[in-house]
Order: C-alpha cells, then structure tokens, then sequence
C-alpha cells in the first residue's frame, strides 16, 4: 500500500479511537493539505508527504498561508528528508515549517507528548529551562566556570543558555547529570504563523478564477486566493470572513459542496461557493451558492454578504 495512505490510516485510527473531528481532503481538490484537525480549540492543517524533501516551496506557501488567513497550525508528517529518516520525538523544518514522524504526531494526540529535540544545522538540539538552570547553580552555589568545565564548554556558552539558548543533546544530557536535575524542555511543533510574510496569490490562475477575483475586490472586500484547495479563496473585509468555492464544472459541484461543507463547521466560518452557470440550476443543500451574473450584479459587499446569509442553510 502506498505510504502516504499508511501513514494517514494510522493517524485516523488514533483520531477515530480519541473522539477528535477529522477532515480527509479529496486529492483532486486540495494539494496544499490532506488533512483538517480539529483538537479542542487548535485547528490544524495537514499534509503528508513521505518524503519531505521533495516537499515544494509552492505547496508550502501555500500551506502557510492558508494556516495564516484561518489561524489555524500547519504540520508536515514525513518519513524522510532526502535519504535521511525524520526521525521519533524530533522536530524538524522545511520552507519555515515544522515536520515531524507519524509516531511523534500520533504521541502527541493521544498523550498530548511534544518531543523534545530539534534538528538545526550541524544536528540535533534542546531546549532548556533557562530560569531552572539558573535557579539550580546559584542553589547549589556554582559558578558558570564550573558548569562550563563539567560539560567541556565555555563560560560564555553556560551564559548563554540561561538566557535561552538551545544545547546540543550531549551538552544538555551532561549537564543533567552534573546538576543530578532535568532542565530539558520541550518542544512545539504547533507554530502560529502572523508573522510569515507569506503572500497566497499564484500565477497560473484560470480565466474564470481572475473574474471572480475582480469582481469581489470590486465589491470592497479583500480577497486570498488559493490553487487546488478545497476552497479557493478567502474573503474578508473588517468584521467577516467567508470560505469561498469556485466550480466551473457543475459535475463536481455535490462533491465541493460536501467538503465545503465540513471545513466550515470544523472552522466555525461562514463559506460559499460561486458557480459559472446559472443555465443548470443546481440544487442548494450544503452551503450558499451564488452565480456570477449574480456576483457581477451586486452593487457591494453589505448586499451580497446578505445574500450569503439569507441562503445559508439552517
């Protein structure tokens, strides 16, 4: 069986067993995320990839930029890095986001165990519990010098530590064991990404994408384009947000439907979807469906928010 479909039963086993909501994208209409987590209050966003150095910077953008307009947490599981294992209880990146094992995430959903290593250049590191490790020398009446020789580093490094720099595994497993404490600290691999300067926009955007991109701009709100996602844009002004649907194809309209669906319960936002044609009239079940001669009819934002609305399923 193929890797990454091992992978994602493991994960929906675990979910299914804990009672967490789990949204599992159809491939031919999202690439940017295969999964939609939601744990209490976290939502993440998901994607497999067995290898993640094959992992392109288009997709993780855009992974990156869905996670930023929604507030949600992206998340790379992989097995490999190139010719390398992701290795168990190790954090690591790729294009600015965490990547971690199918076993580090399954530990974490079902004993809320983040690891405790990162890999950073040159190999793997910790992070310590800089308050304790000061804390702990000036109880035991230690001086850095005497760290610094314990551990074979410098005062300078001890220094630097109690002000929150991570250690090499060896330093720390040696300073564990000379202070007889532990000060190693975990580490998150759920990162928010505000301050990712991360546009969503891509070239490629089909003819009738651009339209509808126009003409929602042209109603006064700001618009987040996203390729093959489940929904295709993002649109928001100051005190909305809406999931947005594009369908050209009326013969997929049920499934975008459906998926749109689910990811705005598990969101908790509002969403809908534009259709081409209005010359087959679909049958409204799942969310708000707005044609775009409707769309370009619109004189603004407060009337075709309305519309939304009014058509919104109970």
């Amino acid at each position: 069986m193929d890797q990454r479909i091992l992978i994602l039963n493991s994960i929906k086993k675990s979910v299914d067993r804990l009672g967490y909501r789990l949204l599992c994208t159809d491939p031919e209409l999202s690439y940017s995320f295969d999964l939609v987590l939601r744990l209490k209050e976290k939502i993440l966003l998901i994607k497999i990839t067995p290898n993640v150095g094959l992992l392109t910077e288009e997709v993780s953008n855009a992974l990156t930029a869905l996670a930023k307009y929604t507030n949600a947490y992206p998340l790379i599981i992989s097995l490999y890095n190139r010719n390398e294992k992701i290795e168990d209880g190790v954090v690591y990146t790729r294009h600015s986001l965490p990547v971690v094992s199918p076993s580090t995430f399954i530990s974490y959903i079902e004993n809320e165990e983040e690891p405790l290593v990162k890999a950073g250049p040159g190999g793997f590191y910790v992070n310590l519990d800089s308050e304790k490790l000061r804390k702990i020398r000036e109880e035991k009446m230690l001086s850095l010098g005497d760290i610094a020789n314990a551990v074979g580093t410098s005062r300078r490094a001890v220094l630097m530590y109690e002000s929150g720099m991570s250690a090499s595994v060896d330093t720390a497993l040696k300073m564990e064991e000379f202070l007889g404490e532990e000060i190693m600290s975990r580490t998150s691999f759920l990162w928010k990404m505000e301050e990712e300067n991360i546009a969503p926009a891509y070239k490629k955007m089909r003819e009738f994408e651009r339209l509808v991109n126009f003409e929602i701009q042209r109603k006064g709100f700001s618009i987040y384009p996203f390729k093959k996602s489940i929904m295709n844009f993002l649109m928001e002004d100051s005190d909305s947000l809406f999931l947005g649907g594009i369908e050209e194809e009326t013969m997929r309209i049920n499934r975008r439907m459906e998926y749109m669906r689910k990811l705005s319960e598990m969101m908790e936002r509002e969403s809908f979807i534009i259709i081409k044609s209005s010359k087959n009239k679909i049958i409204q079940k799942d969310i708000p469906i707005i044609y775009y001669s409707e769309l370009e009819e619109f004189q603004d934002k407060e009337e075709m928010k309305e519309v939304i609305r009014e058509r919104r399923i109970i």
